[in-house]
């Protein structure tokens, strides 16, 4: 099955549209539009991302259906770009198919075999047949060969639908094996059912003794052939890494590849790719130990993040495209001669009797089932039991693979002729997983509502908080006490970060962060006069020659961390004309390698510190309000408490800005000396231009203070645990999200 490349339309249009001939005669039309539609998906697939953040209440796969069928308003022709069956098979269930067997736990799935096979073969058989029936006898116009098609292809269920939804559902352990279970067969079981019907409709008979043997070709010999080349593949790989050869880039093309190449491997012998590409992906599963050595988890790590990736367009993509055939209902040719009415009367039918279906025999096999602990029968608590199996019932939706399926149905029969009701067997399809979704995303939440333990979340918030003062409190001492030289300026950006982090920690979670938010904007208004007095004594030097140092100030407040506005303070001028050029001035980017650079900078810094001076004051004038603690009310006593940590916020930004200008000085400035608002033309006596000389040494080892303050993470972590302060609970999260920020400073 390989593809030689040939020009359609004479040389004129061999710019704009290429055919890509397959050797079993099929053609692929590739042009101008088919790369707009890709382009138009991604887009699309990016735009409900978006969305997904701002509508939480609506799931993930809804919001690529509503985008694509926009969309497809806005974009008609778009919609109508046909892909290769074949090549659609290749592109998306391939890929789909490996990754979720690749996932499956082996031992869980086997344990589970006969719920699992249940559901993933007899079930699909009997819901083919019924479902089948009832969309033939509502429109005649459908063949039987093809309705069986249709709800062949409706078999497989979508997990990354059920799991899109995760943030506002709770599944038992049960019902999570059952649904992964299914979905990694039903998908098989319902590509080759639907294989088989669409050869009947083709040909117009159907042998069950030949397609019995066909069946058995076709299912055992795509799962022979599928263990024999995922096994070749995994030896391969061994033999690669145990002779250093394995890169993380080679590792990671070979994840992406292998399922192409099996499923076209198995369909060049004539057996199921399908079948071929899930018994790969399980004999492929690696199961050695996980600390074997660096540049193994290294390469396991990126390649997970890759298929991450791929999945979540390949998903997206299927949705978006899902949507995009929507607005066909408004075409009455698309209805093949039939009513709307009768069409979404189907759609309803079809949809309720696999539903219906679906409950019954989950409930059936549950209420027979004893658990394994226990040895009672599911039918001992019929109303849990039954509940259960509604949810299970309805977390199965159709989605992404079932799309795929249906959209390779043929665009012709064997005589040339076109297949009968094509549009609309796409459109009922279509029809089926929109009702499937939409139930899931109405009734899932309430009926398996994810209970979220306030408690134990609150608990975690103030262990980060801990954390992170800690964090803070240890490497002011270790600049005050043991910092190098060279090394200080990099930990003082680190620093900042930790600040930025645990302020941001405190505005989230804390319990009186009203009362926090509302002191830091009276304490940016006390800095803003502060500057603007700083400013009126300076008016006779003119704005030109004030504007460099406002335009410093932001970037320096930012360097302390200031953040949401607040770094902008004090950097305001008194007319419209100023305040126009000021903005204006801001693209310019601030260069200070130059003499007179750092002599603005150091200046500005001065400006800086003067207005964490005034900071601190108005803070310590908070706090003393309750030193009379019989006239202190419990408002201002939580103002005082604040207004403490807050006062070790400005006295660690205070810090910073002194270790700038006091950066290797023989000199050292006096800290209880009032600014006298000047601009000196040299620097002072005594000073030296270092401000060049430690944003290098901040760029150079910036990694290295990083990793340091990552460390030091670790070891409040362990110190809090050790003092019982936090749960070994908590431990564990936060030591995995500093784990998380570890691999970022990975080369």
């Amino acid at each position: 099955m390989f593809f030689r490349v040939a020009a359609v339309g004479g040389p004129a249009a061999a710019g704009r549209r290429l055919r890509l001939k397959m050797a079993g005669g099929a053609n692929i039309i590739i042009s101008m539009e088919l790369f707009e539609l890709v382009l138009l998906l991604l887009a699309c697939v990016a735009a409900s991302s978006v969305l997904d953040q701002v509508i939480s209440k609506m799931s993930l796969p809804l919001l690529q259906i509503a985008v694509g069928f926009v969309a497809a308003l806005a974009m008609p022709h778009l919609a109508e770009v046909h892909l290769d069956s074949e090549l659609f098979l290749v592109l998306f269930i391939a890929p789909l198919l490996f990754r979720e067997a690749k996932e499956t736990d082996r031992l869980t799935l086997w344990g589970n075999k006969w719920s699992v096979i249940s559901m993933a073969i007899a079930l699909v058989i009997v819901s083919v047949i019924a479902a089948g029936f009832v969309l033939n006898a509502i429109i005649p116009a459908i063949a039987l060969a093809a309705a069986f098609g249709c709800a062949a292809a409706l078999g497989p269920t979508d997990a990354a639908a059920v799991a899109a939804m995760g943030s506002s559902i709770e599944l038992s352990e049960r019902q999570n094996i059952l649904l992964s279970g299914e979905a990694l067969i039903n998908d098989a079981s319902g590509v080759v059912a639907f294989q088989f019907a669409v050869a009947a409709a083709l040909t117009g008979s159907f042998s069950a003794s030949e397609a019995a043997g066909s069946f058995a070709v076709l299912f055992f010999g795509g799962i022979g052939a599928g263990i024999v080349m995922g096994a070749a593949a995994k030896t391969g790989m061994d033999l690669l890494r145990a002779k250093g050869l394995v890169s993380t880039t080679l590792y990671v093309i070979y994840e992406v590849l292998s399922p192409f190449i099996f499923f076209l491997a198995a369909e060049e012998i004539h057996v199921s790719g399908i079948l071929a590409v899930v018994a790969a992906g399980i004999v492929m599963q690696d199961h050695s130990e996980k600390l074997v050595s660096a540049e193994k988890a290294r390469n396991e790590m990126v390649a997970n993040s890759f298929w991450e990736v791929i999945i979540f367009l390949i998903n997206g993509i299927l949705f978006v495209m899902l949507g995009m055939q929507l607005p066909k209902v408004m075409d009455i040719d698309a209805m093949g001669g039939e009513s709307a009415g009768t069409v979404i009367c189907a759609m309803l039918a079809v949809t309720a009797t696999i539903v219906v279906i679906r409950f019954l025999w989950l409930a059936a096999m549950e209420l027979y089932r004893k658990d394994p602990e226990t040895g009672v029968r599911g039918s001992a608590y019929p109303k849990k039991t039954i509940k259960a199996a509604l949810v299970t019932t309805i977390a199965g939706p159709k989605g992404a693979v079932t799309l795929s399926i249906i959209m390779t149905l043929p665009l012709v029969m064997r005589d040339g002729s076109p297949f009968p009701q094509r549009d609309l067997i796409i459109f009922v399809t279509s029809g089926v997983i929109l009702c499937t979704l939409l139930l899931a995303d109405f009734a899932l939440p309430r009926l398996a509502p994810i209970e979220v333990n306030e408690c134990e979340q609150d608990r975690l918030d103030k262990a980060k908080i801990m954390v992170l003062e800690g964090v803070v409190k240890e490497m002011r001492r270790v600049l005050d006490e043991y910092a190098e030289a060279e090394f200080a300026p990099a930990m003082r950006l680190t620093l900042v970060r930790y600040r930025v982090r645990l302020m941001r920690q405190r505005f989230a979670t804390d319990a009186h962060a009203d009362i926090m938010v509302k002191l830091v904007e009276d304490v940016l208004d006390v800095q803003q006069e502060r500057a603007d007095e700083i400013q009126k004594d300076a008016e006779d030097l003119g704005i030109m020659t004030r504007m460099p140092y406002y335009l410093m100030l932001p970037g320096i407040r930012a360097s302390v961390g200031y953040f949401a506005g607040g770094e902008n303070v004090g950097a305001r001028f008194e007319t419209k004309k100023a305040r126009f050029l000021f903005r204006l001035l801001r693209i310019k980017r601030n260069n200070i390698d130059d003499e007179q650079s750092a002599r603005i900078y150091h200046d500005t810094c001065i400006f800086a510190i003067e207005l964490e001076r005034a900071a601190i004051d108005y803070l310590k004038t908070v706090r003393h309000q309750c030193d009379d603690t019989d006239a202190c009310s419990i408002e201002d006593k939580l103002r005082a408490d604040v207004a403490d940590v807050l006062i070790e916020e400005h006295e660690t930004a205070l810090q910073s800005l002194w270790g700038r200008i006091n950066f290797g000085q023989e000199t050292k400035m006096d800290e209880d000396s009032e600014l006298v608002h000047g601009i000196h033309t040299e620097m002072p006596e005594g000073m030296k231009n270092t401000a060049t000389e430690q944003f290098r040494m901040a760029r150079h080892y910036a990694d290295e203070a990083d990793a340091n303050g990552l460390e030091m993470e670790l070891d409040q972590i362990r110190r809090l645990r050790a003092e019982g302060k936090i749960s070994e609970h908590d431990a564990r999260t936060l030591r995995e999200e500093v784990y998380l920020l570890q691999t970022t400073l990975m080369e």
